[in-house]
């Protein structure tokens, strides 16, 4: 392999930063925090972050393309924090991925190599050849490490990526960007393996209240509409069954859907969690993003807590990634004053301390806030209290220091740093529900990502349909919203509207491929995508084509012992 002509040199603000060390392996965890100054106990050692990256297989990372400043040198990286870096430094990210590729080392994958004709170069070359990075090397090229992992055989989901030269500068590309790039007048040197074309996190907003201790209203409500004692599923079952307040208001209307597959449960039970991984997983779903409520008049956690106990003692949990996400409703006892933070962030500890607490792409633990307008009085600075508080516990406690997300919803995503947060997220679309209809959310959908900069985690709104809250939580029939002219159609073009804006973002790439679906089984708001009586694995089988997710195929029903 000859030298290219005209190596540029890189900006000294990358030679200082993270280029010079070479990229970082995806599935490596970022260095431990230093322990707070006081009362912190020791880092996570070496051995319990090994233990936990055997018990959770690293995920394919996003592999992105830059561009020099100067219009030429390609550099392609699967580590985050080079990315920011060499972005900080003027590259440029080039429009999606370069596929994704594999964080470690596994049997039938090879390394990919990087290298550069010289310390100062900015034009690099890929190899999974070992004969030929040991040519390079004798020849004085600097090798700076392994960019990734490359399978050496096709296989499911995966595609081949190929090396192309012009005489100034390499390339990588994907098989289908091959008579493109031959065209802009470069050459093919050769494929350097195979690696995956998609790979989307994707996961359920899990509202855990359908248990004794779940919904105190509607318990108490159905008791008094309906007449049935401790009864969570009040107006979900009742509109199922034909209850006149369904058919007087909405004549004809088809509520057979609104009966979970597996029958109305209580998620307090793990029998239940069980389930609904076995479900989620068999569609490929990589989290369940769990809503965490605050008591402050008990200064306890209340309304989820007994599902999210159920998920941690469920055998099958270590199948999938989870994470809380704080709902601080700036009103009553759901509030969290700033005086309790301490006291919650002590709370939260429990979850981001387990295994399978979801990881960014560049290893932090996620946590994520639903809803900040009730942290303390709600101003950045209060919100960025509880943020630090937080942090610095779990800097403390697990020697980590974690990656914050807050909810899009009733919070500026603009606002977002100077909360103290890492990136914004989004569940639902506030201004399309209040539109009550699903084709002005299709229409906006990607408007509304656009109101977020920078690292963004996405979501998909599969309907919003309160109906069944009537009259048990909203009595006056003309203030439900619905959305009449949702479909399953539609639910398919909000999923592609949501992996194109992926396919074309130059975000940072830390949470760019993650995606929170709204929701697996918010019953009386309609955002149900766990499967149903009427429409099976429906939902899920959507999410399952359209994104090329990893499972064999949805199970609606669940039966046996699950998989441990």
């Amino acid at each position: 392999m000859r030298r290219a002509a005209g190596l540029l040199a890189l900006s000294a603000a990358v030679i200082g930063a993270v280029l010079t060390a070479g990229p970082v392996l995806a599935d490596q965890k970022p260095p431990a925090a230093a322990p707070a100054s006081t009362g912190a106990q020791a880092p996570a050692t070496a051995q319990s972050v090994e233990a936990q990256a055997v018990s959770r297989p690293a995920r394919p990372a996003p592999f992105v393309e830059l561009v020099a400043a100067s219009g030429t040198g390609r550099l392609y990286t699967a580590d985050p924090r080079e990315l920011a870096s060499a972005t900080a430094a003027g590259f440029k990210r080039q429009p999606g991925t370069t596929g994704f590729i594999g964080r470690s080392a596994k049997t039938g994958w090879t390394a990919l190599y990087r290298l550069k004709p010289s310390a100062t170069a900015s034009t690099w070359l890929f190899t999974s050849s070992t004969q030929e990075r040991d040519a390079l090397v004798a020849q004085h090229w600097v090798l700076e490490g392994t960019a990734g992992y490359v399978a050496t055989k096709p296989g499911t989901g995966l595609v081949e990526l190929r090396r192309f030269t012009n005489g100034k500068e390499w390339r990588l590309a994907l098989a289908a960007k091959t008579d493109e790039l031959l065209k802009a007048g470069y050459k093919l040197d050769g494929p350097v393996g195979y690696v995956y074309q998609n790979w989307v996190r994707a996961g359920a907003v899990y509202f855990g209240m359908f248990n004794t201790h779940g919904h105190g209203t509607i318990i108490a409500r159905t008791k008094e509409i309906y007449g049935r004692d401790n009864d969570w599923w009040g107006g979900v079952r009742d509109f199922h069954d034909g209850t006149h307040y369904a058919t007087d208001n909405w004549p004809g209307e088809d509520w057979s859907y609104l009966k979970p597959s597996i029958g109305y449960y209580d998620d307090s039970k793990p029998e239940t969690l069980e389930k609904h991984i076995t479900q989620a997983t068999s569609a490929g779903l990589s989290f369940f993003n769990f809503y965490w409520y605050w008591d402050n008049t008990k200064q306890a956690q209340t309304v989820t807590a007994d599902s999210l106990n159920a998920f941690l003692q469920a055998r099958n949990r270590e199948s999938i990634d989870f994470t809380v996400g704080v709902c601080a409703h700036p009103y009553d006892q759901l509030k969290i004053p700033a005086t309790q933070y301490d006291a919650v962030a002590t709370n939260l500890m429990r979850y981001l301390r387990q295994d399978n607490t979801l990881r960014t792409n560049d290893g932090r633990k996620i946590l994520n806030i639903c809803d900040a307008r009730g942290l303390g009085d709600g101003s950045n600075a209060q919100v960025k209290q509880f943020v630090d508080t937080v942090r610095a516990k779990a800097r403390g406690q697990l020697g980590e220091d974690i990656y914050v997300m807050i909810n899009q919803a009733g919070f500026d995503p603009k606002q977002v740093g100077n909360a103290g947060a890492d990136a914004p997220y989004c569940t639902t679309d506030g201004p399309a529900v209040e539109s009550r209809s699903y084709t002005t959310y299709l229409k906006g959908q990607r408007a509304f990502y656009n109101q977020a900069p920078a690292a963004y985690g996405r979501c998909v709104l599969s309907d919003f349909d309160e109906r069944p809250r009537y009259p048990i939580e909203t009595t006056d029939v003309k203030a439900i919203r619905w959305m009449p002219d949702q479909s399953l159609d539609g639910y398919r073009t909000a999923v592609r509207n949501a992996a194109a804006d992926m396919a074309t973002s130059t975000r940072p790439s830390i949470v760019d491929n993650y995606l929170f679906l709204y929701a697996w089984n918010e019953w009386h708001e309609g955002g149900i995508i766990e499967p149903n009586e009427r429409d099976g694995c429906a939902y899920l089988n959507i999410l399952h084509s359209e994104l090329s997710l990893q499972g064999p195929g949805c199970v609606a029903n669940p039966q046996g012992t699950p998989p441990s």
